[in-house]
């Protein structure tokens, strides 16, 4: 079986949902409707592909508090391998509050130990540790893309294939090396309103023609309507997966880690964007991006109830 490593962020998602309205100054507010999960897109993507079987590795920064420790044994009882992981003595992994109201959220975030990530990851050690993967995905925005570009080019040179989950940071393609990252990657997830943006197009089918080079894989998310890519097969779509739906938080990331567990067994296309699309609807049946994910015997029955 072809192995992933995930590098990226690492989050403590303190999650309140369903509030009807936002307290006032001064005022105390009680609800229900809270969730405590692990998150960030390298251990939401990390721990969806582990819980359907594959062998993943994450590459983050913790602190070393307790609460850093519990971090570290949650992943490993998820079956995610943390060799790679570094923990920043005197520090303590991020903090991120999201605050959920019917139409709308706010998020509160404390960086943490995230502001040690990307030394480690060009650390010489860190680098022969992902050139020895079959895949790497990368779940995170740097402020200097030139040196990833390297990064990618190099591990592409050594037969390791990589994707990478770009966000939204609006200043992106303006930024060293970001269109060259981009253009180097085997797999680029975007979300609908990342793909407009980062092309200037109005429509997810021009954005995603205008994005893809020759032999790569391009992917928009888009939401309850499912998602898009285009590769070298050519374009294909697949649907949403209908559900109740209680939290996004993570839900782009348990697609990503669904897809590329399929993609990483040699599935076709169309069947990559559905394994995606039921990991994320059933990540948002739960607080948070990896509490909902399936295994493999529950991607299995929710793929039959599609067809």
């Amino acid at each position: 079986m072809r192995s992933l490593i995930a590098v990226g962020e690492f989050f403590f998602d303190l999650i309140f949902y369903r509030l009807e309205r936002l307290p006032r100054m001064g005022e105390e507010m009680f609800t229900p409707n809270f969730g405590f999960t692990l998150g960030g897109g390298a251990p939401n993507t990390g721990i969806t592909a582990a819980r359907l079987g594959r062998k993943v590795e994450i590459v983050t920064v913790l602190g070393d508090s307790p609460l850093d420790d519990f971090a570290v044994d949650s992943l490993a009882r998820d079956g995610v391998g943390t060799r790679f992981i570094r923990r920043h003595s005197g520090s303590m992994g991020a903090i991120t509050v999201s605050v959920s109201l019917p139409k709308d959220r706010f998020l509160l975030t404390y960086p943490g130990a995230n502001v040690f990530l990307e030394k480690h990851i060009h650390q010489p050690a860190t680098r022969k540790q992902l050139a020895a993967a079959a895949h790497v995905h990368f779940a995170l925005s740097p402020p200097d893309w030139t040196p990833y570009a390297r990064l990618v080019r190099s591990l592409k040179r050594k037969g390791v294939t990589t994707s990478w989950d770009l966000g939204w940071n609006p200043q992106a393609v303006r930024l060293p090396g970001f269109r060259e990252v981009v253009g180097t990657l085997d797999i680029a997830f975007f979300n609908r309103a990342e793909a407009l943006h980062y092309t200037n197009e109005n429509t997810p089918e021009r954005a995603i023609r205008k994005l893809a080079k020759e032999g790569q894989i391009i992917v928009v998310k888009l939401g309850a309507s499912g998602a898009l890519a285009l590769g070298p097969d050519g374009m294909k779509r697949a649907p949403g997966m209908k559900v109740r739906c209680l939290d996004t938080t993570g839900a782009g990331d348990a697609f990503n880690g669904g897809f590329l567990h399929a993609w990483l067994d040699s599935a076709n296309l169309s069947d990559c964007l559905r394994v995606g699309n039921v990991c994320g609807a059933l990540s948002t049946m739960e607080p948070g991006g990896n509490k909902g994910v399936p295994d493999s015997a529950a991607l299995a029955r929710a793929l039959r109830k599609m067809k």
